[in-house]
């Protein structure tokens, strides 16, 4: 038996050494996105912003985690001519202002954070038109700024893997149903944006209340609007609780949780990293969405190995990063690439290797990454579509 387990940790860390090799060299035709001018220095100097002296414990764990595994992923690299510098936000609008302006003053080729919101924002209505390109790690997808790349895990991103998925399986109509009538509005445009370009149609939306005592009385008028406009999904944008699993029990009975013919219920949020909503009768045959993790477990171990600690889960956003941007380097070296397009590469429709999964930048700057459909399945996580390893 411990032969066995010792030939599969081999058979494993083979497959490993297998990602790591092509990570940085995983797009086909990423030349094509380029304009040949003769050769420049190819050496870049990239900023990360980052929370890592914050006084919140949790942001300054983030924040750590994501400068070491930019560390590693450069270092995976091996003949990479990056030049990296942390610019400390402090997780705070006003210090993060102040850690751009100190990155752009240092003539950074490329800023890869901020990972709070609220900072991308402020640096993005302070420089709406700056030519410095930043992939901000930020989840949030109503960021603007002509140069912002979210590489974020987006709502929007989820809402697509599963809307191709509803429209690929017959089902065209959708209900949105939202935790409060204050839900970002900006959002709700990209989602409804998302259901149309998949061929689908928005049947309506609507809100339930921050008060659980009102969720019955509320439930009665989603119902009967299901009903009248033949929709044939629920959306919950928000994240679980009490208020989304009442709601739920209360429409139970017009929904697959009970009857086979009935609507099918979707979550936008990480609906895998809760048991209670498992568990919970009525979102028996919902659907969600689950990233890659099959080469999860090997970065968490090396990460582990040189720095001693268990990074943050979100760590990986700046490892595949750094790893795009070395692909893009080895393409520099192998052509004559102009040195002021070298970024134009991050929108090549191949696409990039990632830590959770193949992703890519689109017309809408946010990343599309390829995520597993999931179904819950007698309180289990049940793989109705897995990831694929490239984009069609």
């Amino acid at each position: 038996m411990t032969k066995i387990r010792d030939q599969r940790k081999y058979y494993f860390y083979i497959i490993y050494l297998i990602f790591v090799t092509i990570l940085v060299g995983c797009v086909s035709n990423i030349e094509e996105n380029y304009n040949y001018n003769g050769v420049t220095d190819t050496k870049s100097k990239i900023g990360l912003l980052l929370p890592v002296g914050s006084k919140n414990r949790d942001l300054s764990y983030l924040g750590k985690s994501l400068r070491d595994a930019a560390l590693l992923a450069k270092e995976d690299l091996v003949d990479s001519s990056f030049e990296m510098k942390t610019y400390d936000t402090l997780g705070k609008s006003k210090e993060g202002l102040i850690a751009f302006n100190q990155a752009l003053e240092e003539k950074n080729d490329i800023v890869i954070g901020p990972f709070v919101p609220i900072i991308a924002k402020v640096i993005s209505n302070n420089f709406p038109f700056n030519n410095l390109k930043i992939i901000t790690l930020s989840n949030d997808p109503s960021i603007n700024g002509t140069n912002f790349l979210l590489l974020g895990d987006t709502i929007t991103n989820r809402a697509n893997n599963l809307i191709k998925f509803a429209v690929n399986n017959n089902k065209y109509r959708f209900a949105l149903i939202n935790p409060t009538n204050k839900h970002n509005n900006e959002v709700m445009k990209i989602l409804i944006n998302k259901i149309n370009m998949n061929r689908g149609v928005v049947t309506f939306s609507a809100n339930y209340s921050e008060d659980i005592s009102e969720i019955s009385y509320k439930a009665q008028t989603i119902k009967q609007k299901l009903k009248s406009t033949d929709t044939e999904v629920i959306i919950f944008t928000g994240t679980p609780d009490q208020r989304m699993k009442h709601l739920a029990a209360e429409l139970a009975d017009i929904t697959k949780s009970k009857t086979e013919s009935g609507i099918q219920i979707m979550g936008l949020s990480s609906w895998n990293n809760s048991t209670s909503i498992l568990s919970e009768p009525a979102f028996q045959h919902s659907w969600f969405t689950m990233p890659d993790y099959r080469f999860r477990k090997f970065y968490e171990n090396k990460f582990i190995k040189k720095f001693g600690y268990r990074p943050h889960p979100k760590s990986n956003l700046t490892y595949d990063a750094i790893a795009a941007l070395g692909v893009l380097e080895k393409n520099l070296k192998n052509k004559n690439i102009n040195h002021s397009n070298k970024f134009d590469g991050l929108f090549n429709s191949s696409g990039f290797i990632g830590i959770d999964g193949i992703f890519r930048f689109n017309y809408d700057r946010i990343a599309e990454k390829e995520l597993s459909v999931i179904q819950i399945t007698n309180g289990q996580p049940k793989v109705l579509k897995q990831a694929r390893n490239s984009f069609p």
